[in-house]
């Protein structure tokens, strides 16, 4: 690894049974903190509350285990690799494991920068996310410690986030396929950054693409156009740029919801409250596409990275 501390570095991949509220994330992370040992962690979630119910296995690891590359993009951490087009591994500690064969076909669609290129290559924002293919397939199979989950050309994603920090506090949302169009996809966020201690008021970016089109948010200035508010486990957002508008909201249930805990690159923790079964609402209008109005039940990704502990969501990993 040629990064220094601080630093991190996360590949991920998610994705959702087509008919069902059944989803799947795992993770390969890297954290160089300030002060610390490094580590490498493996993470894999199940999201089931109507079945077997949601679990969650993190397992760490040293950095000499690891193996993170960038010309071919492939990662590994122990027994688990990942890439553009594999997810495979075995996760053991303790009494519990994991072990996982997925298959992933990329698909057609360019990669979703929600910054703009100058933002990539300056220090802020300290965290980096972009997503490789937005609407992957994936078929093969997963088994979290007595539950065996069969994956049969599930949509999904493949993502890569980094930085020197992690944002302070946000709300991000990911939907790879509505119901009433499966071919539109919606990358958002609503962040606060921290500048010398102090948290700056939250701006929201989005890229969302409907029709062959693409609209857009990714720069600050652009954000003054937008608008948001989220809280444990709801979040309205809208925005309007010239022809443009999108207004909508993303919701879930405490019990669709996992809780990990994250830790930063100064060594302190964040709570990260997950739902990869939320439920999306939008309404969309534009010079290039239809007035519409875009539903994705229960097959949402929403997330909330927060200092403060919910305790209608236990903490899993």
């Amino acid at each position: 690894m040629s990064a220094q501390a601080p630093y991190y570095e996360s590949r991920y991949i998610r994705a959702n049974h087509p008919d069902r509220p059944q989803a799947l994330w795992l993770r390969e992370t890297l954290l160089m903190p300030t002060a610390g040992d490094p580590v490498a962690d493996v993470w894999v979630m199940v999201f089931d509350p109507d079945g077997s119910g949601n679990r969650a296995l993190k397992e760490p690891y040293s950095l000499d285990a690891t193996s993170y590359e960038y010309d071919d993009w492939t990662a590994r951490i122990g027994a688990a690799t990942l890439d553009d087009r594999s997810a495979q591994g075995v996760v053991t500690g303790g009494n519990r494991s994991a072990r996982w064969d997925l298959r992933i076909t990329p698909g057609l669609d360019a990669p979703v920068k929600l910054l703009t290129e100058r933002a990539y290559r300056a220090r802020v924002p300290t965290a980096k996310t972009t997503v490789r293919h937005p609407l992957a397939r994936f078929n093969g199979a997963l088994e979290l410690d007595d539950t065996r989950v069969v994956v049969d050309d599930w949509t999904g994603s493949v993502n890569h986030n980094w930085g020197t920090k992690h944002t302070p506090a946000y709300a991000f949302g990911q939907i790879c396929g509505f119901d009433n169009a499966p071919d539109s996809t919606l990358e958002i966020v609503t962040a606060r950054a921290a500048i010398g201690g102090f948290l700056t008021p939250a701006a929201t970016l989005f890229v969302f693409r409907h029709e062959g089109e693409e609209f857009a948010v990714r720069s600050i200035l652009h954000s003054l156009q937008t608008h948001a508010r989220y809280r444990p486990f709801a979040w309205t957002f809208g925005g309007r740029i010239g022809d443009h508008m999108i207004e909508g909201e993303i919701v879930a249930e405490p019990e669709d919801v996992i809780g990990l805990t994250y830790t930063d690159t100064d060594g302190g923790q964040k709570y990260c409250y997950n739902s990869a079964i939320a439920t999306c609402r939008i309404q969309v209008a534009g010079k290039a596409f239809s007035r519409s109005e875009l539903v994705a039940s229960r097959r949402a990704m929403f997330e909330i990275l927060t200092d403060t502990r919910h305790d209608a969501v236990p903490l899993l990993a």
